[in-house]
């Protein structure tokens, strides 16, 4: 009985009259489209060459389809990375941060990327998400680098071999408008003039403020100290703990946020009396192991309860001109380098508790650049011609 003939293979004739055989066969599916691969060949010189060579090509094209597949299953998508570098995350930061993290991964940076192969991020997609990130958000640069530091552990794995980022520009600055005050701090004055607003409105709130006032304490610092962390003989404040949230955003005690916010400040005689007199006003937690500044039944407040008493303040005494509970930490700088020509960027940056200095220098280049307007319009005000 005759082979049946193979319905790919076909003969076609020269003008020359001469015949020849060509065929067209599937190899496999393309990895970039996900189409069929089908090449043609022609111009054989027999049937038996024509299927002898479609066979070779089909050999070559199963092993390709079998590298294909093997590589797919050495890809990662962004997700499987994520999940790689956040188990490595837990080790080295505080769950504050693991949250704020999470947080950012899964209300954004999922729904966009998270089922994408880490390195087949469409560069056009990335661009409109960035920008979508900047006119949403003003501190939209450290959402944008979550996705960027996750796509870099992919390289140092060779899970990716560009980084996407090289081909995209990141906006400088966001365009949504901060409703933060321009000039987030108090002059002497000013700090002065809210005190007395404070202490007339609630004296606990009192306490607090003058705390930040003489401190320059984070707020959650502040929430964190104990009677025991006073030590009114020797005049110390120790700053070990922070109030903090942990991965289910409950509220906890914890480290300071770096290293250097471990720190002993000095505890200064207008300090030192108005704490000595609030503690006498705690009938109940006022032991050395109970919090300064607690809630009814003697636990830590959490931090948004600050801005609560702020608000609580300017709602009273609307002339009060509205700073955040940050600012008291830029008004004690502030007034350190404007009350001593021997204050330097380094001893702000311990009182503060900054792992680095770049930001108390910022502010003593602005208070340095308010020197010399100052002297620019003291010089004007001379009016010589």
């Amino acid at each position: 009985m005759p082979r049946k003939k193979d319905p790919e293979i076909y003969d076609y004739k020269l003008k020359s009259g001469k015949t020849k055989y060509g065929f067209k066969t599937y190899v496999g599916i393309n990895p970039e489209d996900g189409k069929p691969i089908k090449p043609t060949r022609q111009g054989v010189n027999s049937y038996k060459e024509a299927e002898a060579a479609k066979i070779k090509l089909k050999a070559a094209g199963a092993i390709s389809v079998a590298n294909n597949r093997k590589a797919e299953s050495n890809k990662k998508t962004v997700q499987e990375v994520y999940d790689i570098w956040f188990s490595i995350k837990k080790d080295n930061v505080r769950e504050s941060t693991l949250y704020n993290i999470k947080c950012d991964w899964e209300n954004h940076i999922k729904p966009e990327f998270g089922n994408k192969y880490i390195d087949r991020i469409d560069i056009t997609r990335l661009q409109k998400f960035v920008n979508w990130l900047s006119q949403k958000y003003i501190s939209y640069q450290y959402k944008v680098n979550i996705l960027h530091r996750i796509i870099k552990y992919a390289i140092l794995r060779g899970w990716c071999n560009e980084d996407p980022f090289n081909k995209i520009v990141i906006p400088k600055k966001s365009s949504k408008k901060s409703d933060r005050p321009k000039e987030n701090y108090y002059n002497l004055d000013e700090l002065k003039e809210f005190l007395s607003a404070a202490k007339e409105h609630n004296y606990s709130y009192y306490a607090f403020f003058v705390v930040l006032g003489n401190l320059g304490l984070r707020r959650g610092e502040a929430l964190a100290l104990k009677w025991k962390n006073i030590d009114f003989d020797k005049q110390i404040v120790h700053i070990d703990h922070t109030v903090s949230h942990d991965l289910q955003n409950k509220k906890v005690i914890g480290d300071p946020k770096t290293y250097s916010a471990k720190r002993d400040l000095a505890l200064s005689k207008n300090l030192n009396y108005v704490l000595r007199e609030y503690r006498k006003t705690q009938k109940v937690f006022n032991r050395d192991d109970d919090y300064i500044f607690h809630t009814k039944n003697g636990s830590f407040f959490n931090s948004p309860a600050v801005s609560e008493w702020m608000k609580s303040i300017y709602r009273f005494y609307p002339e009060l001109r509205k700073i955040t509970a940050h600012g008291f930490r830029h008004s004690l700088a502030t007034l350190l380098y404007e009350g001593s020509d021997k204050i330097t960027p380094k001893d702000v940056q311990y009182v503060l508790g900054h792992s680095r200095v770049t930001t108390a220098l910022n502010i003593y280049t602005h208070v340095t650049q308010n020197q010399k307007s100052n002297i620019k319009n003291a010089v004007n005000n001379l009016d010589l011609e």
